[in-house]
């Protein structure tokens, strides 16, 4: 069986059995992948320390139906600027467990790959900010096809940059214009705009958001994400408390 060989970004890990740790990761070339790392837990010179969340490596790994099984590790970074703060850990742990939550098994995407990894260089080299995480979101859920409409009412298409819209929790079905709501929550014309900015700048540390801004974006978009997922992110809970 030919061993296969890619970079990845680990995404969650699992302690199995006594000696073992089964760990995901989102590859460059084959997506999320779901591997055991046999010996992980008992010797630390097997993977030597490689297996952490959100660390960047080089995998080599042998396939397999469920779990690949992992052979070798290369570290490439373990960004340890973002491993310095709370706040870094806790913006890092949760894109990881996002990506995880979202992406589909097995299936490659390079914009994914390349979002988390711009994401994780970005919070190695600035401090976390709410936009950015905002940023990252956006762009995630755009890239997976499950990003809300910004651009017109959910009901009548009628454009909502004028006035912004409203949304109801626990739906996900989008935004609706004042003409379409049925109660919900507003969103801003501001914050419309710059959610539809985040998809369009390309880059960390370009949009900001004001603090009204932060508060409906950020209510909004775990909502959509939860609705999606079906279950809640335990990343967030720590993320809520991070500084």
């Amino acid at each position: 069986m030919k061993i296969i060989k890619d970079e990845a970004v680990v995404i969650g890990l699992m302690d199995y059995r006594e000696t073992d740790r089964i760990v995901s990761f989102f590859s460059r070339e084959h997506g999320k992948i779901n591997g055991i790392a046999r010996g992980a837990r008992k010797s630390v010179k097997r993977f030597g320390g490689a297996l952490e969340l959100f660390a960047r490596l080089t995998v080599q790994f042998l396939p397999g139906e469920s779990l690949v099984t992992i052979r070798e590790v290369d570290i490439r970074t373990i960004y340890p600027q973002i491993r310095a703060t709370l706040a870094g850990i806790a913006h890092a742990g949760y894109a990881a467990e996002l990506v995880a939550a979202l992406a589909p098994e097995r299936y490659g995407n390079r914009r994914v790959f390349r979002l988390l990894t711009a994401y994780l260089e970005h919070l190695d080299l600035t401090p976390a900010a709410p936009s950015d995480r905002h940023f990252f979101e956006i762009n995630l859920l755009n890239i997976l096809g499950y990003r809300p409409p910004l651009e017109s009412c959910a009901g009548c298409g009628a454009d909502l940059a004028p006035c912004g819209g409203f949304w109801s929790a626990g739906t996900g079905q989008g935004i609706h214009c004042q003409s379409c709501r049925t109660g919900g929550k507003r969103l801003s014309a501001a914050t419309v705009a710059l959610l539809r900015q985040s998809l369009t700048t390309g880059r960390f540390g370009q949009i900001s958001f004001s603090r009204e801004a932060l508060s409906e974006t950020d209510e909004f978009l775990h909502e959509f994400i939860a609705a999606h997922i079906q279950r809640p992110l335990k990343s967030l809970a720590f993320l809520r408390l991070s500084p």
